[in-house]
């Protein structure tokens, strides 16, 4: 006979916007369903010789200061100033690129940046796609020389056909700065990330630990390795099975990605599953080396737009402080992006990381084989939602049905978003305050 456990609230995903909802809901009556073993989404942390590691080198800031509040007592932070770089024909050129043209060197290339800004024909047309957006805001030889082929190399997918969610928050800059800039004189950019925190140890899993240690202290149930295999309505209450309880709940929170929603719920219709289906998303290797020697200095981030270079940014997490360095080496995060059937899907693990290390040997990263201690290899299915041109569209489709259903979804891939860890617990947030009035 299956068993069932009565709850008012049922929380599907114990990512970090499972756990932050739970942390700013008044109910007490809460289930969390997590189909992997521990919790934490995308904000889960590994282990490799000693050194934890993120899916990407995540940090902690925010502009809302309630949430960065939030993250930075929640755990203990260290903070830090941001030194990213972008690698470029052989020279490493201060983040964001626009604002370090001198640092191009390349007298051709700097006049070319400089000149198709100031006389930029694109200026006074539509911008209805990412690449018309970068030519429109920058001009032809900044698009061209990193914003595209960068944003290619990560998306593998061509920028005119994404629209422009994620940059038109990019405000142009003025001509100063970037005559400036072309003269070798430079100014910070994107001041709200120029310093940041990040946990005293054991990765951002540190935070996610935090609060799920909080919401059990106050009567939230956590249950990981805890598969969701049907939702459906039965009357007012919500039924979900996991292979050996159903759970009944007055109310759902979708917290897990909509592709995996749409296989367990119940009396879907097809049209709403076909929409699902269109919604593209990037999957990411994470790829760690921990070496004797680099040569890449004391910074934390490279973006790598060169095609031809398997990964598009390495991260050094020794720049996040002592705990993260192994004596006597250095470890590096490399990160690939993939999509299923793109070719890079069907790459071992072997293949990953040995063209991997043969690339930081032609970059100058590293100077041999011989120089690595130990790789560790992660896959993330998951990894960054694609703004396709229709992706407004058919998001709003999926998520509008869901709430006439009455299931409300907050995440990455619940709302499938591009949205950091703050911007996820800005929005748990607010549907706490939501959820909290009814």
């Amino acid at each position: 006979m299956t068993k069932r456990t009565f709850k008012k609230i049922g929380i599907l995903g114990g990512g970090i916007a499972g756990l932050s909802l739970a942390n700013f809901l008044n109910e007490k009556s809460v289930v969390i369903l997590e189909k992997e073993t521990k919790v934490g989404g995308l904000c889960r942390s590994y282990n490799a010789g000693g050194v934890s590691y993120d899916i990407g080198p995540h940090i902690m800031f925010s502009k809302n200061p309630e949430v960065l509040r939030f993250m930075t007592a929640i755990t203990p932070t260290n903070r830090m100033k941001r030194s990213n770089l972008i690698f470029l024909n052989g020279r490493y050129i201060k983040y964001p690129f626009e604002n370090f043209l001198g640092q191009l060197k390349d007298k051709k290339i700097i006049d070319y940046c400089l000149n198709s800004f100031l006389h930029n024909p694109y200026k006074d047309m539509p911008a209805e796609n990412m690449l018309a957006f970068f030519l429109k805001t920058f001009g032809e030889g900044i698009t061209r020389t990193y914003l595209q082929p960068y944003n290619e190399k990560i998306w593998k997918f061509d920028p005119s056909m994404l629209d422009t969610q994620m940059v038109e928050r990019i405000p142009k800059p003025p001509a100063e700065h970037i005559i400036n800039s072309a003269k070798g004189k430079y100014s910070e950019g994107y001041l709200h990330q120029l310093f940041f925190y990040y946990p005293k140890k054991g990765g951002y899993q540190s935070m996610v630990d935090a609060v799920a240690k909080k919401i059990s202290e106050k009567g939230v149930e956590i249950y990981a390795g805890k598969a969701v295999i049907n939702i459906r309505k039965d009357g007012r209450v919500w039924r979900v099975k996991t292979p050996a309880r159903e759970y009944v709940f007055d109310r759902i929170v979708n917290c897990m990605p909509i592709h995996e929603l749409m296989k367990v719920l119940a009396n879907l219709p097809q049209g709403i599953r076909e929409t699902a289906g269109r919604l593209l998303y990037n999957s990411i290797y994470i790829i760690i080396v921990n070496v004797k020697k680099e040569n890449v200095g004391r910074h934390f981030a490279f973006n790598i737009p060169q095609k031809d270079v398997i990964f598009h940014r390495v991260s050094k997490l020794d720049f996040l402080g002592r705990n993260y360095h192994k004596p006597g080496s250095s470890t590096l995060m490399l990160e690939v992006t993939f999509r299923e059937n793109d070719g890079y899907d069907k790459m071992s693990r072997k293949q990953i990381v040995d063209r991997s290390i043969a690339d930081m040997i032609t970059l100058g990263f590293i100077d041999s084989k011989k120089d690595v201690n130990f790789t560790d290899f992660r896959k993330e299915k998951y990894a960054y939602v694609m703004y396709t041109l229709n992706h407004r569209r058919d998001t709003d489709a999926v998520l509008s049905f869901l709430r006439k259903q009455g299931v409300e979804s907050t995440g990455r891939f619940a709302e499938f978003e591009y949205m950091n860890s703050d911007k996820v617990i800005e929005h748990s947030m607010g549907l706490a305050e939501k959820m909290n009035k009814k």
